[in-house]
């Protein structure tokens, strides 16, 4: 069997080198002889966190990362599905761990049906609206932000396997949303997947002298795949249309649960034996997007709806925030889970958790606020 653990020793040992220390890196707190992350509680008016927000993102290269927790409760969160196949897998219970994924996935498309059939119910509809702000956004302050030495795009890297982010995009049609496939001219409306095109940028020119404007532009990295993949042959080709789904005498019959999954292009350890070759490089290339995104000179990350459980991810993290000029900006959903991240970071000197009041929370509508309050003229909004 080949072995697949240089992957990602490769792209951990790429992102080591440190690079001039600038303003961009926050004070720690000492607890223990350790250097750990600090734990900003958010004021009542979200002040606080504005400015916060406002700094990094006027001055620095734009990155969020979107787990499970930005989707529920449309979809339920995601807990570490990886970690319970790869223990299915481990007790040799293969069909057990064919299953399980079965399952998640299921659930997942139940949901994007309800979208793309207009059904969508009321947590459905808050979440592709939550999405649709955020990106929206993202878009103006992009257009607005002060810096123009600055390139007018920011990443979204995120976990997530579901389209809730490319279907909120239709809805706002300015937004230019690039999730990485070249949508040239095709006959055959394969779109292949191109991680060259997350190094595009876009340009207008004036019509009288014609000056060029940069376009504000999302780029969209799904680390770990999404239901709109499909393969043919070596290639990746974006495909939204849903899988049919078994039936229930389909499901008793493993070997037709295997060749369902086998459609779906997924990082998740029970598929990676249907596309081992084709998945490791991609795979790659996609963590070394992440690696190189954190590398730039005054990048900043902001995570939310993500726990970190992902052991390879939070590696990768670790390593990136070696660069001193890296930040690291975690938004805890409540103030219990804020002393978890600053555990899992607690030799990271350039991280920041922020956390909501004991009892109260900040969810996907909070999040926005305080984006939106960046903006010129809603200060007020947060």
């Amino acid at each position: 069997m080949r072995e697949r653990l240089p992957l990602t020793t490769g792209v951990l040992t790429s992102i080591s080198r440190l690079i001039h220390c600038t303003d961009l890196s926050i004070k720690a707190v000492e607890a223990g002889g350790d250097l750990m992350a600090e734990i900003i509680e958010l004021a009542a008016d979200g002040e606080n966190a504005s400015k916060i927000f406002e700094s990094y993102i006027q001055s620095g290269n734009i990155n969020f990362l979107i787990g499970s927790g930005a989707s529920f409760p449309a979809i339920a969160t995601a807990g570490n599905i990886e970690a319970e196949i790869d223990e299915l897998l481990l007790a040799n219970n293969e069909s057990g761990a064919s299953l399980r994924c079965l399952e998640f996935l299921e659930q997942i498309d139940t949901v994007h049906g309800k979208v793309s059939a207009a059904e969508a119910d009321e947590s459905v509809y808050n979440v592709v609206a939550n999405y649709r702000i955020f990106l929206s956004t993202i878009d103006r302050i992009l257009f607005t932000r002060k810096n123009i030495l600055l390139p007018r795009h920011a990443t979204v890297f995120t976990t997530n396997y579901d389209m809730f982010l490319e279907h909120a995009s239709s809805l706002v049609p300015g937004v230019i949303l690039n999730d990485g496939f070249d949508r040239s001219s095709s006959l055959s409306h394969e779109f292949m997947f191109t991680p060259e095109r997350f190094f595009d940028r876009t340009y207008r020119s004036g019509p009288i002298y014609g000056h060029q404007i940069e376009i504000p532009t999302i780029n969209l990295i799904k680390l770990h795949g999404s239901l709109s993949w499909r393969r043919i042959t070596d290639s990746i080709v974006f495909d939204p249309a849903a899988i049919p789904k078994l039936t229930d005498e389909e499901k008793a019959d493993i070997a037709q649960v295997n060749a369902y999954l086998a459609k779906h292009f997924l990082i998740l350890p029970n598929l990676r034996k249907f596309h081992a070759t084709l998945m490791e490089r991609v795979y790659y290339d996609l963590l070394r997007l992440f690696s190189k995104a954190m590398d730039q000179e005054n990048s900043v990350l902001i995570a939310f709806g993500f726990s970190f459980a992902d052991e390879h991810i939070l590696d990768l993290t670790r390593r990136a925030l070696r660069n001193p000029t890296s930040q690291l900006v975690i938004v805890s959903y409540n103030h219990a889970s804020a002393a978890a991240f600053q555990t899992k970071f607690s030799k990271q000197r350039n991280v920041m958790v922020l956390a909501p009041a004991a009892g109260a929370t900040i969810d996907f509508e909070r999040l926005n606020k305080l984006l939106v309050s960046i903006l010129p003229g809603q200060a007020n909004a947060a």
